[in-house]
């Protein structure tokens, strides 16, 4: 231990600075301290209760065992939705017989059905044409609404600028596995937390796909989703240079399941990451760090990606082996060194976000902790710069089974 404590006594200021910047947890360290001491300084959105009616719309593909208690949370809330339509995707199980009987009951309103897949953003544009709402939301078919989710995600669109908004978001399956019990701590961190922060700075830069609520005529105005995938980021960005306002809402909370095993997790951010990469600089042309006649937000939320995930992650290579090279047979000592620092900052993110977000914790949570900043900042970082990496030279998000082949053979031709 007397060791450990020497070695980061005499390391360089800057290297220590680097290595936290590395390894991610600190940069949640900054939005919670944030929030504690400047807590009363977040917005406080009106009622809805007299402003929009809300149509929900639910695209699911082979998503049965969920939907039956996403239809129910929706149908618990305080401000009730105005319509309900479920999108059979080309499901191949029990999706479609689900959504029929919750229509057969008056739980839902419209089930549409494609023969084939689509996608979900083609489900989802389509079920917008058949809604009358002011307001749209979107949901996976496994995503749960706590009761007063949708009036304070509605209670934001009393500002006219607003055009898109989402909600917190929790992990349901937390217990199933080590990977959920981590994704819950993961989501915390850079949700609640860090999202709130950035909605204090309208610097939202991505709705989630989980649930999210738009303006039902700008959507329609807009030609509504691109196909994918990343529809969710693309959408956001597009409403940003439209001049439109993004929101999070940390008071309107949701669950949804995460993967539970280590591939399908892979499987998951590989796709993420991948998606926010190649919409992020090649779509939108974001990799500068400043654009002439940009909104500060707007600045805030590309430096935001920039400094804190990008850089890090293309630098994590040369950052070890510049340790290896700096301190020789005592790089493992040093980077255990980091790791103990990193354990101490990662308890107190924990400790302080419970508090703030009023959430529970108990010994699975606990021990979720002590090895989350591994889970964040070598196990995430390394299958970022994969993702990354192959999006860069192969442009890997093309073959991404998130879109149907045919709908990929249609858009990209001989170039798959």
């Amino acid at each position: 231990m007397f060791e450990t404590v020497q070695l980061l006594a005499e390391a360089n200021l800057l290297l220590l600075a680097f290595s936290v910047l590395i390894f991610d947890i600190p940069r949640y360290t900054l939005s919670l301290v944030s929030l504690a001491l400047f807590g009363v300084m977040r917005r406080k959105d009106g009622s809805a209760a007299s402003y929009a009616s809300v149509s929900v719309i639910i695209p699911a593909f082979n998503g049965a065992d969920g939907l039956d208690r996403s239809i129910a949370s929706l149908r618990r809330q305080t401000l009730r939705p105005v319509e309900i339509i479920v999108v059979d995707d080309g499901s191949t199980d029990e999706t479609r017989v689900v959504a029929e009987r919750a229509r057969a009951r008056g739980l839902v309103n419209m089930v549409i059905c494609h023969g084939t897949r689509c996608g979900r953003s083609a489900a989802i544009n389509a079920a917008a044409r058949f809604a009358d709402g002011d307001l749209l939301l979107t949901a996976d078919s496994d995503t749960m609404f706590e009761p007063t989710a949708i009036a304070r995600l509605a209670a934001v669109f009393s500002d006219p600028r607003v055009g898109g908004a989402s909600c917190n978001i929790a992990i349901n399956n937390e217990r199933d596995s080590l990977w959920t019990g981590l994704q819950s701590v993961e989501y915390l961190m850079s949700i609640s937390a860090g999202r709130s922060l950035l909605d204090v700075v309208d610097a939202i830069a991505c709705l989630s796909g989980a649930c999210s609520m738009y303006r039902r005529d700008v959507f329609v105005r807009q030609g509504g989703l691109d196909v994918g995938p990343g529809e969710d980021l693309e959408y956001s960005l597009r409403l940003r240079r439209l001049g439109y306002l993004i929101r999070f809402v940390p008071d309107a909370w949701a669950e949804t399941a995460g993967p539970t095993s280590a591939i399908g997790l892979l499987r998951q951010r590989a796709r993420w990451d991948r998606d926010a990469l190649r919409i992020r600089f090649m779509t939108y042309g974001e990799l500068s760090l400043f654009h002439r006649h940009e909104r500060l937000p707007d600045t805030l939320q590309r430096l935001d990606f920039i400094i804190f995930d990008l850089v890090p992650t293309l630098a994590l290579p040369f950052y070890l082996a510049y340790i290896l090279l700096s301190f020789g047979p005592n790089a493992a000592l040093f980077l255990s060194a980091i790791y103990f620092l990193l354990l101490w900052i990662s308890v107190f993110n924990m400790s302080l976000a419970f508090v703030l977000f009023n959430r529970s914790v108990g010994l699975f949570g606990l021990g979720a902790t002590l090895i989350f900043p591994f889970y964040q900042g070598v196990y995430l970082k390394c299958a970022r710069f994969v993702s990354y990496s192959s999006e860069i030279i192969f442009a890997a998000s093309r073959h991404d089974d998130f879109v149907p082949p045919r709908v990929r053979r249609a858009i990209f031709g001989d170039r798959i």
